[in-house]
């Protein structure tokens, strides 16, 4: 797959927040280390089809190519809570990403439509690690995405290392610490699950018990994905 101009820009602004998080992973000698984990996200970035015009999450796709290459170069490999704590704090570093975060709202009628559209677009969907999936609006304030198929999954499964794949998962929770919504998700494919159910309810709408469930389902999954609460 070629590395698009967006995706070279996206490096660049990530290159020094990967470094700076690299000792998380025990890593002592994060210049050296980033230097070989980039040949190896090079050679499989070289491997990856071509996306086609329904294909989608393009660049999520390219952090599990880095989180990949990053796995392969540890050694002794990481475990789970290891890597967990190392993709938050690369996004933490990024406080143009978290502004960004802040000032989206993902419940908004157009970013509600536009969701809707993409995941249209996704059943049609040809790429063997892409994403298809289904959103369903329950009224103003919540929707759930329901995904079949999951890209990370299924490329870090390609490389027998689909158990680093709830590392990533966990990142959706950020996201809506970040932003203006509560994250619920009761499945992962990644855990075991035949979908990933992925719920957004608007901050100022949720009800305690929405809030609750919330936080349950951040404490299960990071069970079920074999990490310690977060």
């Amino acid at each position: 797959m070629k590395d698009g101009i967006v995706i070279k820009a996206m490096w660049l602004l990530m290159g020094s927040a990967v470094k700076a998080s690299l000792p998380i992973l025990g890593v002592n000698d994060p210049k050296t280390f980033w230097k070989e984990s980039k040949k190896i996200y090079r050679r499989e970035m070289n491997k990856l089809p071509e996306y086609g015009p329904n294909d989608i999450l393009k660049i999520n796709l390219v952090h599990a190519v880095m989180l990949g290459a990053v796995y392969e170069v540890c050694d002794p490999r990481p475990d789970i809570d290891a890597l967990t704590r190392f993709y938050r704090e690369l996004f933490l570093r990024q406080r143009f990403l978290i502004a960004a975060l802040k000032r989206r709202n993902i419940l908004k009628p157009s970013e509600v439509r536009r969701q809707s559209a993409i995941g249209e677009r996704s059943r049609k969907a040809t790429h063997p690690f892409t994403w298809q999936f289904t959103v369903h609006v329950e009224d103003e304030n919540r929707y759930t995405a329901v995904f079949t198929r999951c890209g990370i999954y299924d490329y870090l499964n390609s490389r027998g290392m689909a158990h680093i794949a709830p590392a990533m998962c966990a990142i959706d929770y950020l996201f809506g610490e970040c932003s203006n919504h509560w994250f619920l998700r009761e499945s992962t494919i990644a855990t075991g699950g035949d979908v990933c159910d992925c719920g957004y309810v608007s901050k100022r709408a949720a009800t305690p018990d929405e809030i609750r469930r919330s936080k349950e389902n951040k404490k299960s999954e990071a069970i079920r994905g074999g990490r310690k609460e977060f």
